[in-house]
């Protein structure tokens, strides 16, 4: 009862949060000319926006499938692509996107997964994605950086925490895999910092719960250690599936019937949004995404695009599949509550 009303809590936080976002964005801004363009868009360049959403997560699923078989659990595509689209939900309505993956784990249980393989898995692709999106980022500054410098602007140090931010976490979760007393050592400091400063009292307690989360984690790190060759396969879905997602700006860039850019420098400037707003506990970026993007397509494009173009971009990567995956969450929530009446 505590996590459905913290959950519908979420949802009112995020729907104030969008329509305040919305109405500070737009307040002064030329809303029949906003509208005008949004027709003017292009049908078939927004269908193919929708496409490269709908196979962001085609290819998740594809990374859990690969993942899970070498599990030796059986995964077929069409279970794989509703547990994605669940998380992809779940992950919208909380803070830092933390509630999708905990939720995908119980629905594949549900459906008779071994809960041991899909949390194995769920921790596999979580360090593969962010390690993906750190070797697209390490190209970007290494190849691009100028472009870098020119867009981003005074912007530069978010970008930088937001690196720092994902390093940090793919070194944590490398000690977690390949040195069980170097995390305990990370967790007792840890705890050990938290009672110090007093945000913790039962440092004791703390230690124990943690203690235990590292035992769940053990049959995790030994998988890791020893499938390099998944994680290789795993490594280059991922990599298509960030780029892809980036591409839904691209063609939202290309309905508007705009030009003078590149596709790799849309793709740029989108990632930019992600390593920038991600690390926000604000659940799906709300507000912060739809603010940045508009710093962002400023670089590119006249003004009165602007908004037309974040409006599309993110109805299409964010809102849309918002929808699409709360309307697959409850049929799926029916269908488990028919099956498990019709057992008993």
């Amino acid at each position: 009862m505590q996590k459905k009303t913290k959950l519908i809590g979420n949802i009112i936080f995020m729907l104030l949060l969008l329509g305040a976002t919305m109405y500070l964005l737009l307040k002064d801004q030329d809303l029949p000319e906003i509208r005008r363009l949004l027709q003017g868009a292009s049908g078939s360049m927004i269908l193919f926006a929708v496409l490269c959403a709908v196979m962001y997560l085609i290819l998740e699923s594809t990374s859990l499938i690969v993942i899970l078989r070498s599990l030796g659990e059986r995964m077929h595509f069409f279970p794989s692509l509703r547990y994605s689209f669940i998380g992809f939900l779940f992950n919208a309505l909380t803070p830092s996107a933390s509630g999708g993956q905990p939720m995908m784990v119980l629905y594949m249980k549900a459906d008779g997964i071994n809960m041991g393989a899909s949390s194995v898995a769920m921790l596999f692709w979580t360090i593969i994605y962010k390690i993906a999106l750190v070797i697209v980022e390490a190209i970007v500054v290494l190849f691009y950086h100028p472009f870098m410098v020119k867009t981003l602007g005074h912007y530069q140090w978010l970008f930088w925490v937001g690196m720092a931010v994902n390093v940090v976490s793919i070194v944590l979760y490398g000690i977690i895999v390949f040195s069980k007393n170097g995390a305990r050592y990370i967790v007792r400091f840890a705890t050990w910092l938290l009672h110090k400063v007093r945000l913790v009292k039962r440092r004791e307690r703390l230690e124990k719960k943690l203690d235990h989360m590292l035992e769940a984690y053990e049959e995790g790190a030994l998988y890791m250690r020893t499938h390099w060759g998944t994680a290789g396969i795993v490594l280059v879905i991922t990599l298509a599936q960030r780029l892809v997602y980036f591409l839904v700006t691209w063609f939202i860039y290309l309905a508007l019937g705009l030009s003078g850019s590149t596709v790799i420098e849309v793709i740029i400037l989108q990632s930019f949004i992600s390593v920038c707003i991600d690390i926000l506990p604000v659940p799906g970026g709300v507000g912060a995404n739809e603010g940045f993007s508009v710093v962002m397509f400023r670089t590119i494009m006249q003004n009165q695009y602007v908004y037309p173009a974040m409006l599309l971009s993110r109805g299409v990567s964010f809102y849309a599949l918002v929808i699409i995956s709360a309307l697959i969450t409850i049929g799926t929530q029916i269908s488990l509550v028919y099956r498990s009446h019709k057992q008993k």
